[in-house]
């Protein structure tokens, strides 16, 4: 019973010394959020260790505990996201059982085990941490051998893994859990159970990547200010107030387009003044504004194309046009920003082509930076589709 009490004693401390780890962002808030799929061989893993097991037939009588003998242990494994592992490996080679001479009788279990990582699903990922907690289950083939005769038998086991990070590719792994099968594994009757308690210590070595990538997040709001606050707490308040009139001016209403639109005209009537030749028309490039995160034109925006198709682009027929398509930088990932560019781009092409018929062969879809463009003030204007001569 002794033996019973120092294995628990062992689990509780592992888990009560977790209290000591934290995740915590520079406002003591956890970090939390999805994180990108890794390949194959990213985040796998092996263990080598040994160590002491016992075997034992009843909690209740401590005369069934036999003495300590040798344990082995040998593990390959991956883990799928930073909550989620799993592993195949062995345990075995010795132990000590009464009630047949105290003899070391021989025993292997081959098993497959699922891994959940304590300490990253309570307290978010933190990749330097110098000590997780990864309780674990698992079944496999237990294989005993006393004397001459070899049993084969099903079994299960369970247990804490202290996992104590020593560099990016090297862990110090302290491992305590118990082998249950049945009581025929050492012909002690097959209605029993036995269990076959061990401790090991080991190193684990990781291979391929070892971290994890936290997937870029959408911005909540649309606006400016929301973004500017996520990306920088400590803005100054003269940015903020900025960012606010620059969506207030983004949302214009019935009145500001009304206003816009007498501007355009009144530019083109002086254009028009001024030379006779419509290719100056072309020489201002024609902008098309879009929300963030997405490649719907809104109806104004549908109307200030139409205005320009109607009063600037048809009286060109000759003009050559390129339709550049862009993202704000300042948003949205890489790859999301190139796929949303490219979208913005073909959406105006569509309307000037399919919906107000002008010849496609006037026009060429040009993608804009791979990863957004910063040019415009505020960063909302950057969000757009540029045609151009």
């Amino acid at each position: 019973m002794k033996k019973f009490f120092v294995f628990a004693a062992a689990l509780l401390v592992s888990v009560a010394a977790f209290s000591q780890e934290t995740n915590k962002d520079e406002n003591g808030k956890t970090i939390w959020g999805p994180y990108e799929t890794n390949s194959f061989f990213d985040n796998t893993f092996i263990n080598l260790g040994g160590g002491v097991n016992t075997a034992m037939k009843s909690l209740k009588n401590p005369k069934t505990w036999g003495n300590f003998g040798i344990a082995a242990q040998a593990d390959f494994g991956k883990w799928f996201t930073p909550d989620w592992g799993a592993r195949i490996g062995y345990r075995g080679i010795a132990n000590d059982i009464k009630d047949f001479a105290n003899v070391a009788n021989k025993f292997h279990f081959g098993k497959a085990d699922l891994l959940w990582n304590f300490s990253n699903a309570v307290a978010g990922y933190k990749e330097l941490r110098v000590w997780d907690i990864v309780p674990f289950v698992g079944g496999g083939l237990l294989a005993t051998n006393q004397g001459n005769s070899m049993n084969l038998e099903y079994g299960a086991e369970g247990g804490i893994i202290n996992n104590f990070r020593l560099g990016n590719r090297v862990d110090l792994n302290l491992e305590l859990g118990t082998i249950l099968g049945r009581g025929a594994a050492y012909n002690v009757g097959a209605g029993r159970v036995i269990l076959f308690p061990y401790a090991t210590l080991g190193l684990g070595f990781n291979l391929g990547k070892t971290n994890w990538t936290r997937k870029a997040t959408t911005v909540a709001a649309y606006t400016a200010a929301v973004a500017a606050a996520e990306a920088a707490a400590n803005a100054a308040k003269a940015n903020v107030d900025a960012a606010l009139a620059a969506k207030n001016a983004a949302e214009a209403n019935a009145k500001s387009l009304a206003d816009e639109n007498a501007k355009l005209r009144k530019e083109l009537e002086d254009a028009i003044g001024q030379a006779a030749d419509y290719d100056v028309l072309f020489d201002e490039p024609i902008y098309a504004f879009f929300k963030i995160g997405s490649a719907k034109l809104s109806n104004a925006e549908k109307k200030h194309i139409e205005y320009a198709v109607k009063n600037i682009i048809s009286r060109g027929d000759k003009v050559k046009l390129n339709i550049f398509g862009d993202a704000d930088k300042g948003t949205g990932s890489k790859r999301t920003n190139e796929k949303l560019s490219q979208k913005r781009a073909d959406a105006v092409y569509k309307l000037l082509t399919a919906e107000l018929g002008l010849d496609p062969s006037r026009f060429e879809v040009v993608r804009g930076k791979f990863d957004g463009v910063d040019d415009l003030t505020p960063a909302e204007l950057n969000r757009c589709v540029v045609i151009t001569k």
